[in-house]
């Protein structure tokens, strides 16, 4: 089913093929987003990582060179068209500082998506997002997360709430943690954002009743009350969800609560 957009001008959250879990080639994106009339779009598929290449599904490092020429190809063929950034989503590790500089030097931005933290009793010393179950794991990501901010080398923090994937209730430990999440947000001055493949995932019954996994309510709850920046981005892994009815969701769901989301950024 197409939709008409209206309301999204850009989107700096999109995947291709390269990364090995979602479909289409860059130009596929860029042409969707110049039929959707959007003012640009970034490109930001799953950096290489070393340590992650045999935990998660992601680019490899023998692709970057092809993703950066697919990239500059597209920025180069549709200039006259469209905006189209060169970026990629990318974990922060702090004993690999000097990556980050390195490819600035040649992309546009990079987005922190945090899937993994240090942790010496799991296998290979990583833990998965989606695994984290104690306060010191939610510490340990918060603390990761905050300093990776810090640095400056972000342009905004993909899925800040993943780090609730198993976190049944939302008690005084889970507030104070994401308050210390959306503060260091607000100290770097560093979007967060509402993640419209949270959505794609459905409303799951829980303890709490029925809701979305992610974006979990009450954290962007505080988030407005504390007032952060926020950005929506469509998380794309196929061409059709670039805008569908999960990202119109998302924004009906940053409405819901009064949170005002910035349409663009600045470069």
């Amino acid at each position: 089913m197409p939709f008409t957009n209206q309301i999204m001008n850009n989107n700096y959250h999109t995947h291709m093929y390269l990364c090995r879990h979602a479909d289409g080639d860059v130009k596929d994106y860029v042409e969707k987003a110049i039929e959707l009339g959007f003012k640009s779009i970034g490109m930001s598929d799953h950096a290489p990582f070393a340590e992650l290449k045999d935990r998660s599904v992601r680019m490899h490092l023998s692709d970057l060179k092809i993703y950066i020429i697919k990239c500059d190809n597209a920025i180069e063929k549709y200039k006259n068209k469209i905006k189209v950034y060169k970026a990629l989503e990318i974990e922060y590790f702090p004993q690999h500082k000097k990556i980050y500089p390195e490819y600035l030097k040649y992309m546009d931005y990079l987005a922190l998506g945090q899937h993994y933290i240090f942790d010496a009793e799991s296998k290979n010393n990583l833990r998965s997002a989606y695994a984290l179950s104690t306060l010191e794991h939610l510490e340990s990501y918060v603390d990761t997360v905050v300093e990776a901010m810090s640095t400056g080398y972000f342009k905004f923090v993909c899925h800040p709430d993943l780090m609730l994937y198993n976190i049944k209730h939302f008690n005084c430990d889970i507030t104070r943690i994401s308050k210390k999440l959306i503060q260091g947000a607000i100290d770097s001055n560093v979007p967060l954002e509402i993640n419209s493949n949270g959505i794609r995932k459905g409303l799951k019954e829980t303890e709490d009743g029925l809701r979305y996994i992610y974006p979990r309510k009450e954290f962007w709850q505080l988030v407005k009350k504390m007032g952060a920046r926020v950005i929506i981005s469509s998380d794309a892994h196929q061409v059709d969800q670039l805008f569908d009815e999960d990202v119109i969701k998302a924004y009906q769901f940053a409405n819901d609560l009064d949170i005002v989301v910035e349409e663009e950024l600045m470069f």
